[in-house]
C-alpha cells in the first residue's frame, strides 16, 4: 500500500532503489520494512515530518551530513561491496541497478539504461549536491567521440566509465585523462615562480602565501592534485573524516595535520608543497626519505593490525591487503597503491643492500636481467628483486633466485 500511495505522485518507473524484495542484510532498527517483511518506499524516507532538503530521508541527520554513501551505510556498510553495481561481472544481476535488462553482449546498448544518466549517477554520487561539474576546468575542450546525452550536452558518462578502467581513478575515461594531462609536464613544485599557474591563478608572491588564496579549480585541494596526478594508481582516500578510533590515536600522538574547514583529509594532509618555507618541494609530512620512515601512517593507522596480517598466503581473503580487489580466474587485480607503498604498509624499508638506496632510476650503464619487473617509468622497486607471490623452501626473503649474490650479478654483471 506505502508503495502505491507513493505512485500516485511518483513515477515508480524513476525509483532507483528495489522495494518489494526481502532484504538479506540487517535493517537498522528505526528502518521500517513492510508486513511481510519486504522493503518499501518509507524504509527510506519519512512521510510525515522530514526534511526535504535531504529528500525526507529517514534517519538523515545523523546519517546524511557527509553525503548519500553515509546515509546507505547504514544499511550496506562502507564499503558498498555487494550492491555497487560498477564491480559487477558482465551478465551480473546488479547491472540492472542501470539497466532495464541483464545483458551478455560486450558492449550495452545505451537504449537499456533505467533513466537519464545524470539521475542514475546521483542517487549514491549526489553529482547535483556537489554542482558537478563545477571543479572542470572551463579552458579545456573534450576529446572528440566522447558519448554525449541526448541533447548533446556532457553527462557524467562522459568523463566517467560506469564499467569501470585499470588505468585511471574516479573511473575517469583514458582518453579524458590524457586530454587534461596534456601540457602538465611543467612541475609547479619549484622555486621557480613561472610554475605557479599550475595551482594558482596568478603568481603574485604576496597573494600565494595566503591560505588557499587564488588557487585553481576553487581551491578544491583534491580536484587541484588530481589534474596532474589523474592516472597515478594509489590515492590515500580524501574527503572523509577520521574514525573515532584513528581520531583518538592521532590526536594521542600530538601531530599537528591540516584537515580541510570541515576536520576531512586532504592531499594536503599528508603532503606538504612548502611554498610558505621557500623550499618549494613537496614532501611528505613527518617522512624520512633515506629510511623510507612511516611513522606518519601510524599516527592514524594501527600498526599492529597490519603487520601482523601477512598478505603472501594462498589465503584469497589476504589479497585485499594489497590489491583492489580479488582476483579472478585470468584476471589480475592492480594493486591499492605503487609497490613501494604496499611494502611500507607493513616493512620498515632499509637502505639495501649494501646500506645503499636502490629504488630509482638505474643508470644508464646497469643492464637489468629483463626477467626482473620494473615499474613503469622504469624504476627498481621492492618487487624487482623480491616475489610477493612465491617462497620456495630455504630461498630468503623472497629473493626472484636462490642466492643473493645471484640477483646482484643480474644487474650488476662484469
Amino acid at each position: 500500500a506505502a508503495i502505491a500511495d507513493c505512485s500516485e505522485c511518483h513515477d515508480p518507473e524513476e525509483n532507483i532503489h528495489p522495494v518489494g524484495i526481502t532484504p538479506k542484510i540487517k535493517i537498522p532498527e528505526g528502518f521500517a520494512l513492510s508486513a511481510d517483511g519486504a522493503i518499501m518506499c518509507r524504509t527510506c524516507h519519512k512521510l510525515h515530518a522530514g526534511n526535504p532538503k535531504v529528500y525526507f530521508l529517514n534517519d538523515a541527520e545523523n546519517g546524511y551530513t557527509d553525503g548519500r554513501a553515509t546515509f546507505c551505510a547504514n544499511c550496506h556498510g562502507s564499503e558498498n561491496v555487494r550492491t555497487n553495481p560498477h564491480s559487477a561481472k558482465r551478465g551480473d544481476k546488479r547491472c540492472t541497478f542501470c539497466h532495464n535488462e541483464v545483458t551478455a553482449e560486450a558492449e550495452a546498448s545505451t537504449g537499456t539504461v533505467r533513466m537519464r544518466v545524470v539521475r542514475l549517477c546521483n542517487f549514491c554520487h549526489g553529482a547535483a549536491e556537489k554542482n558537478h561539474p563545477r571543479n572542470i576546468d572551463p579552458t579545456l575542450s573534450i576529446p572528440p567521440n566522447l558519448p554525449l546525452d541526448s541533447d548533446g550536452n556532457w553527462s557524467c558518462v562522459t568523463c566517467h566509465d560506469p564499467h569501470g578502467t585499470i588505468s585511471t581513478t574516479h573511473y575517469i575515461r583514458p582518453v579524458f585523462a590524457q586530454s587534461m594531462e596534456k601540457d602538465k609536464g611543467e612541475n609547479p613544485h619549484t622555486d621557480d615562480f613561472s610554475t605557479c599557474k599550475g595551482c594558482h591563478l596568478e603568481s603574485n608572491e604576496e597573494s600565494m602565501r595566503l591560505p588557499g588564496n587564488s588557487l585553481r579549480f576553487r581551491g578544491d585541494i583534491a580536484v587541484l592534485c588530481i589534474s596532474c596526478h589523474i592516472t597515478d594508481r594509489g590515492h590515500h582516500p580524501t574527503g572523509i573524516r577520521l574514525p573515532d578510533v584513528m581520531a583518538e590515536r592521532y590526536e594521542s600522538e600530538g601531530r599537528a595535520l591540516p584537515f580541510d574547514e570541515n576536520s576531512r583529509i586532504n592531499c594536503y594532509t599528508c603532503h606538504n608543497n612548502q611554498c610558505s618555507t621557500e623550499t618549494f618541494k613537496m614532501n611528505i609530512r613527518y617522512y624520512d626519505a633515506k629510511n623510507y620512515d612511516t611513522t606518519l601512517c601510524w599516527s592514524c593507522h594501527d600498526k599492529t593490525s597490519y603487520t601482523t596480517s601477512n598478505p603472501h598466503t594462498q589465503n584469497p581473503k589476504t589479497c585485499t591487503l594489497c590489491h583492489e580487489g580479488r582476483p579472478t580466474k585470468g584476471v589480475s587485480s592492480s594493486l591499492s597503491a605503487v609497490p613501494l607503498m604496499v611494502c611500507l604498509h607493513c616493512h620498515e624499508v632499509k637502505p639495501h643492500p649494501m646500506d645503499k638506496p636502490h629504488l630509482a632510476k638505474p643508470s644508464d650503464i646497469i643492464q637489468v636481467d629483463p626477467s626482473l619487473p620494473l615499474t613503469k617509468t622504469g624504476e627498481v622497486t621492492c618487487i624487482t628483486c623480491h616475489d610477493p607471490h612465491y617462497d620456495p623452501e630455504g630461498r630468503p626473503h623472497r629473493l626472484r633466485v636462490p642466492e643473493p649474490a645471484s640477483i646482484c650479478n643480474m644487474c650488476h654483471w662484469k
